[in-house]
């Protein structure tokens, strides 16, 4: 973990990344998980230097989502960086294999979360990576525990950018969180519509 942690700040230095005005600021973030995730779909998360539009997305409000890791206000090792202000990132390891990458909404101490489920790369001729699932994207990606509780505001390796890319969004349920209850069913899952890399239509 701290070689890893050294690592990004090595590249951090090291890449020569443009700058974008049109990189997102901290009050993008500061809004309610659910309005955070239609505004992210479509966004470009740059990673390395590298593009990928995020295209599917779920909302996680906290500490009355039962679908949650917060619900009831469980706060964890696992789950602080949940609690961090809105514009961090909230990795973590599911199945004992597959690393999801969360974006943190609200103001610090209200944990709410945008899981971030597919990408399309656009960096890409040929050889796409496969990245229509959030624990796909990540092993692609390359995102593993070490960019957890990273400031997508002030960082050079990981941040997202505005285009202003049109498209309709989809509104379904959340995927694989039988065990919320009534929460699991709530039109919390959003998708650009047409899109080949969403992980589930």
């Amino acid at each position: 973990m701290q070689k890893n942690t050294q690592l990004i700040k090595r590249l951090e230095k090291a890449i020569n990344i443009m700058s974008y005005d049109n990189k997102l600021k901290r009050d993008f973030y500061i809004v309610d998980s659910l309005e955070l995730s239609k505004k992210l779909l479509g966004k470009i998360l740059i990673f390395k230097d590298r593009r990928y539009r995020i295209v599917e997305v779920e909302a996680y409000r906290g500490i009355n989502d039962k679908g949650a890791h917060t619900y009831n206000n469980r706060r964890t090792k696992r789950t602080e960086s949940m609690y961090l202000e809105g514009g961090h990132t909230y990795v973590y390891m599911i199945y004992g294999m597959y690393y999801n990458l969360n974006v943190v909404a609200n103001v610090k101490d209200n944990p709410q979360g945008v899981l971030i489920r597919a990408v399309e790369p656009l960096d890409y001729r040929e050889d796409k990576p496969s990245t229509n699932g959030p624990g796909k994207l990540s092993r692609e990606l390359g995102i593993d525990k070490s960019y957890n509780g990273l400031d997508l505001v002030t960082s050079n390796i990981m941040f997202i950018i505005d285009d202003d890319y049109k498209f309709e969004i989809v509104e379904s349920k959340r995927v694989n969180i039988d065990y919320a209850e009534d929460d699991r069913d709530r039109l919390w899952r959003f998708y650009i519509k047409g899109s080949k890399y969403v992980s589930k239509k």
